[in-house]
């Protein structure tokens, strides 16, 4: 009963102000698909099934998909008022975006309809707003548009670093037909020249900003440091927790429901470590019954550092085996688990921007 709840209200958020007719706002050209994986994601919606963190207003697609190992579902628009029709995307923990921020997503569009892209700053409560031009018509394409330089709704200026976005809508002026498929919200260009591709599809993402009213972890998962002075921005991180009586610092997120991953799988994310001798990301196949880890030494420490891991290639499961991680596998816990360099030393195990994703190799 609940999900039909949630639904109604998203899709009755996401029809306000679409009834009549609207000035299109300034138009951008839609630009590729990004070539490298970006500094920072904050958002993402894959369209697959409602999340705690991300639901949407839409019409569930099965038929016309993009044709990707695990992609099983994607978004159509829904008609609105006559002549409009749009999808929405609500982001229930408030994320908190950055300046320059811009939007990928994978889109079918026919007709000769115009589309509009909508960004609800909930810090602002306002709308930024922009039209999307260049687009292909009548296949999958992928477009990225730039919020880096739109204002919003009430005369403010672009998106500021740490506004809180609660929505994403998509609109649709005019005939045609509209469908979208994994929606990411990114910010920066890569720094240290990696050379890793953008990701072929977000699964999830935590950035541990908490609003007072939201609080999807329990105590006994991790708890959110917003103090620890190495952040350079009291947003918030997560840290390791104590687990009785076994000397080793855990995290533990919780992919709820569970998931498909992809034909290869990665995480990605920012970590700190105070006197860890070894750090283990592990990720729950549902699929085979067991942890898929991967166990690093001698990291380094007292600094915020970008690891990757790639469980395709490198996890082994608890058993010791090292079997195939398939397109398809269900996934639904993430730990991370640190050991200290010592019996009795004080350790600290803290991680940040969470990305579990797709890899596009």
């Amino acid at each position: 009963m609940r999900f039909f709840i949630v639904v109604a209200i998203v899709l009755s958020a996401g029809s306000c102000g679409l009834s009549g007719p609207r000035n299109m706002p300034p138009a951008r050209e839609a630009g590729p698909r990004p070539e490298a994986f970006p500094q920072r994601i904050w958002a993402a919606c894959d369209f697959e099934l409602l999340r705690k963190d991300v639901v949407w207003g839409a019409r569930t697609e099965r038929d016309n998909i993009p044709a990707y190992p695990a992609n099983r579902f994607a978004a159509a628009a829904r008609e609105t008022a006559p002549g409009v029709s749009a999808l929405n995307v609500i982001f229930t923990s408030y994320p908190r975006a950055e300046a320059g921020s811009k939007l990928y997503f994978r889109y079918y569009l026919s007709g000769e309809g115009r589309l509009e892209i909508r960004l609800f700053n909930q810090s602002r409560q306002a709308w930024h707003r922009l039209s999307v031009t260049g687009l292909v018509r009548g296949r999958w394409a992928e477009a990225t548009v730039d919020f880096g330089a739109v204002g919003d709704d009430n005369g403010g200026g672009p998106l500021e670093p740490g506004e809180r976005v609660s929505e994403a809508m998509l609109v649709l002026h005019g005939p045609g037909d509209f469908l979208m498929d994994d929606l990411i919200c990114f910010a920066g260009e890569v720094r240290d020249g990696e050379l890793e591709k953008f990701p072929r599809r977000v699964i999830a993402v935590w950035s541990f900003d908490p609003v007072e009213y939201y609080h999807p972890w329990t105590h006994t998962d991790f708890r959110v440091n917003r103090k620890h002075p190495s952040l350079p921005r009291d947003w918030g991180a997560a840290e390791g927790l104590d687990t009785a009586g076994k000397g080793v610092k855990r995290i533990r997120l919780i992919i709820d429901p569970q998931q498909q991953v992809g034909s290869h799988t990665r995480m990605r994310y920012n970590y700190w470590l105070d006197n860890v001798r070894r750090l283990q990301p592990m990720i729950f196949d549902l699929t085979a019954s067991d942890n898929r880890h991967v166990g690093l030494e001698q990291q380094p420490q007292h600094r915020w550092l970008t690891g990757t891991i790639d469980f395709t290639r490198d996890g082994i499961k608890n058993d010791g085996n090292q079997t195939p991680f398939e397109a398809g596998s269900l996934v639904d816990d993430i730990f991370y688990l640190a050991w200290p360099e010592a019996s009795g030393v004080e350790f600290t195990l803290m991680v940040d921007d969470v990305v579990l994703y797709d890899a596009y190799e």
